[in-house]
């Protein structure tokens, strides 16, 4: 009797960065390792970052289903093995289901502790989000990626008209720049290049302001919200991503576009920095109160928020611009 062919199952369902992350790590791994099949489990919409890979399925989940019915969809897949990227009470009860069945389970493990060892005494650097993934996938017998691989650099469009994409807004108020220093950034940035395409990139909340843009900088465009897809197509167009510490960041990383990246109250060494992004193209202030939240969620105890409203905007301008014209820091 044949043995079965190896077949990873990869639960991560959010969130929509911490997805991306994954995407471009397994094409390389996948590219390393013919022989083995991996089924990826998450969000929907984030299908096209797995496409047209051979030996990569892809089972988009409903969050709101039940866990047996989740788990009866993920068990349709007949997977070898299971690596739970995702590592909270749901997927750790489907990790029992799994294991119940005899298949092995590989989870990945939370810095729960270095965690707060960095946000106290701001002495360490995290593991980032790759290195996790890599390590679980490792487990399951994916190898590769032993070593980070270049970092991502510029490549000038075919047609000579710059494109900038501005992904201004996060859900956390301590990962947001000022609205009033951020449309300082747009139109400085707008009158840089007689050629140049501003794209905004934030959905449907942010449309009055993004319009209120729009009216004022003439070279300032709104992305299509409503297919994700095109706005996939968008992003690799363009010459430069501007930030957030956001899903923005890390939707750039996959698809191999230049960021450079706004930090309040998060910080890179929380283990969130952009794949193959270049560190000298993070903007952020050197502050004894800085990293103050791993995710950017908690309440500033000053209430100001100094980490962001001292970054003068002339300063993400200038990166900006040295991602654009290939200058080394």
């Amino acid at each position: 009797m044949a043995l079965r062919r190896k077949h990873i199952l990869i639960i991560r369902f959010s969130a929509l960065g911490d997805v991306a992350i994954l995407a471009p790590i397994l094409k390389q791994k996948m590219a390393d390792n013919p022989g083995i099949d991996v089924t990826v489990a998450a969000p929907p919409m984030l299908e096209p970052f797995f496409a047209g890979v051979p030996g990569l399925s892809f089972i988009g989940i409903d969050k709101h289903a039940g866990n047996f019915k989740i788990f009866r969809q993920l068990m349709a897949c007949r997977p070898t093995v299971v690596a739970d990227v995702h590592s909270v009470t749901r997927t750790f009860f489907l990790d029992l289901l799994f294991a119940l069945h005899f298949i092995p389970v590989h989870v990945l493990m939370k810095q729960r502790i270095k965690r707060r060892r960095l946000l106290k005494h701001k002495d360490i650097q995290l593991a980032t989000s790759w290195q996790h993934y890599d390590y679980v996938l490792r487990q399951c017998g994916l190898e590769g990626i032993g070593v980070m691989p270049p970092y991502i650099e510029h490549k000038s469009s075919p047609d000579g008209v710059i494109r900038i994409g501005v992904a201004p807004f996060s859900t956390s108020q301590g990962k947001n720049y000022p609205v009033d220093k951020m449309e300082k950034v747009i139109g400085m940035l707008s009158a840089k290049q007689p050629s140049v395409e501003i794209w905004l990139f934030g959905g449907k909340k942010y449309e009055v302001k993004f319009r209120e843009w729009v009216s004022k900088y003439p070279d300032v465009r709104i992305s299509d919200s409503r297919s994700f897809e095109n706005e996939l197509e968008l992003i690799k167009k363009l010459d430069v991503m501007l930030s957030m510490d956001s899903a923005n960041l890390h939707f750039a990383s996959a698809l191999g576009v230049p960021a450079v990246t706004v930090w309040g109250a998060t910080h890179p060494y929380c283990g969130f920095a952009g794949w193959r992004q270049n560190p000298d193209w993070s903007v952020q202030m050197d502050l004894p109160c800085r990293p103050c939240s791993i995710y950017g969620s908690k309440h500033c105890y000053k209430g100001t928020y100094e980490c962001m409203q001292l970054i003068p905007p002339e300063r993400i301008v200038e990166k900006v611009m040295a991602v654009i014209e290939n200058k080394k820091d």
